[in-house]
């Protein structure tokens, strides 16, 4: 007789309580790629829920091979469970064959409708809380609008979803394809083939290297982003010469590009709220006088082009048709996956803190909260209700609720919880996005991950665990940290190599890496925990190796 699986046993310091029986038949792995320290209550809340609805939409669209997926927020770390479509393996197999023919119908044209059609739609949604007059709501009438608003949170999941499983899809079989052909790939060799094209992220480092060749070009303005602390520019800009005119510069990138935050929540300020991490970026930049993205970006065209046309000469006929179809597929998912992650993950989150700040400033003026960003420390049921006239002062619960977050943000929450599945194969997709967990290397001074951009180096290792701590890395040293998102792409210009805890090689560190053409190791797992900040290491990129070299 075959044991039942048992449920994983809870750390004595990460004690929580199942809101059901249910859940704790399920199994639930941490998500510390997109959220390393974890959400705000608000966003757990509101933000969180619609999202997770707009994926379960598109999942059905796609007949994806799980159902009922779920995220949960458990001392503040989000948690995600797939359950399989079915246990029965006829069951299953045609379900993989229902969702193979929807991707086939997806995947052809998928950049262009997002262009056309996804990203329109997603922009008309952010375009729209932004600019709403929330001032004129009375309470009620702006907590309906979030309610509103989070149907509309809802729909950028679905979109979200619709064009991020076709493109990963792609890769796959991009990938299928090229084994096929040419042999198991290499060091990653196949995926410099996906590189090179057009993307918000390194649009906006490309904006930034614009005004620091605009700053250089002005001794004052020089002098005071050299000077000033970072926080203090915007304001000391004003009495420089020339500098009116670039604070205004710096005001459009920050209209154009400045919503979005650190983290993953709409708890964080962003740039367009507290722009000195722009002007950390900018004065870096000066400094790099051969900086030049944007022919940086041409090579790395004119090298793609090249392995391009080796490959393509080495088939024909038939072969070559296919190699050129998986090819085209795939090449979509570098744009997707960073414009998503712009116009969606950030800038759609960030225009949240709008109505819920304007929620907060209300509950200040009433005496129920000391100060509008408390807001982010209700949860988003309290928060109807406050706006209706209920819960009384919340000044204590927030304070409670603050002194928990950062009790919970010091811990080190387990990877996995619930109950693991039986006979459960590792998805593939999700492994090359959030990573496979490396096997311990024998020689403790080196560290296994997974090779995500080649080449080796050797240098001073900055330990950075929050954007907010960037202007540690300095020039020339490697950027160790949880993970990246999209606003810490511009540091990829300033570091000569990258090692994260968590990915996989069609994660944003890993997409970013390449495109610079620095050596990076993603998914280490234990990377800012074993290495020491301002230590000596080299990251092997090719091999997936850090090494400790004191």
């Amino acid at each position: 007789m075959v044991a039942e699986p048992q449920a994983l046993p809870v750390p004595d310091n990460f004690r929580f309580e199942w809101s059901s029986p249910e859940e704790a038949t399920r199994f639930w792995t941490a998500d510390l790629m997109h959220w390393p320290n974890g959400l705000s209550p608000l966003c757990a809340t509101m933000d969180m829920p619609a999202f997770a609805s707009g994926l379960r939409k598109a999942a059905e669209t796609l007949s994806m091979p799980f159902r009922d997926p779920q995220f949960k927020v458990i001392r503040g770390y989000v948690y995600t469970s797939f359950q399989p479509w079915s246990h029965d393996p006829a069951e299953m197999e045609q379900r993989m064959q229902q969702m193979q023919a929807r991707m086939m119908e997806h995947i052809p044209g998928l950049l262009n409708r997002w262009y056309t059609e996804y990203e329109p739609e997603v922009r008309v949604i952010n375009d729209k809380t932004f600019t709403e007059d929330y001032k004129a709501l009375s309470d009620r009438d702006l907590g309906s609008h979030l309610e509103g608003l989070c149907a509309l949170r809802e729909r950028e999941g679905d979109l979200h979803f619709l064009a991020v499983f076709p493109a990963g899809g792609a890769v796959q079989f991009y990938e299928q394809t090229y084994a096929e052909l040419f042999g198991e790939p290499r060091a990653g060799e196949h995926l410099q083939l996906l590189q090179g094209f057009p993307n918000k992220s390194t649009e906006t480092a490309v904006r930034l290297s614009h005004l620091a060749r605009e700053a250089n070009a002005l001794p004052q303005v020089l002098s005071v982003l050299q000077s000033a602390p970072a926080a203090d520019v915007h304001a000391a800009l004003e009495k420089a010469e020339g500098g009116s005119a670039f604070r205004g510069a710096v005001q459009e990138f920050l209209d154009a590009y400045g919503w979005r935050a650190a983290e993953l929540d709409i708890a964080e300020p962003t740039w367009a709220e507290q722009p000195a991490p722009v002007y950390n970026l900018i004065k870096e930049y000066a400094a790099r006088k051969d900086f030049d993205p944007e022919e940086d970006q041409r090579s790395l065209v004119a090298a793609r082009r090249a392995r391009e046309k080796l490959l393509e000469d080495k088939l024909s006929g038939e072969q070559l048709g296919r190699f050129k179809m998986a090819l085209l597929g795939a090449q979509q998912y570098l744009p997707i996956q960073e414009d998503h992650n712009f116009w969606i993950d950030q800038v759609g989150q960030s225009v949240q803190r709008l109505p819920a700040l304007e929620a907060g400033r209300r509950l200040v003026s009433q005496g129920r909260l000391a100060k509008a960003s408390d807001v982010f420390l209700l949860e988003y049921p309290e928060l109807q209700d406050a706006l209706r006239g209920g819960n009384g002062d919340l000044r204590e619960l927030v304070e409670r609720r603050r002194r928990s977050r950062i009790e919970d943000r010091a811990l080190t929450p387990p990877e996995a919880i619930g109950t693991p599945l039986e006979n459960a194969e590792e998805d593939p997709m999700a492994a090359k996005f959030f990573g496979a967990a490396p096997e311990q290397h024998p020689d403790p001074r080196v560290i296994n991950g997974n090779a995500a951009s080649a080449g080796a180096t050797t240098g001073t290792a900055r330990v950075i665990l929050s954007l907010d701590d960037a202007e540690r890395l300095n020039r020339g040293e490697i950027l160790v940290c949880p993970a990246t998102m999209p606003p810490w792409t511009p540091l990829f210009a300033v570091a000569s190599g990258v090692v994260t805890d968590h990915g996989g090689i069609l994660s944003h560190t890993a997409i970013v890496a390449r495109e610079y053409r620095i050596p990076c190791v993603v998914g280490t797992k234990v990377g800012t925990a074993l290495i020491q900040d301002g230590s000596t290491i080299t990251v092997d990129g090719t091999a997936g190796t850090v090494r400790m070299e004191n």
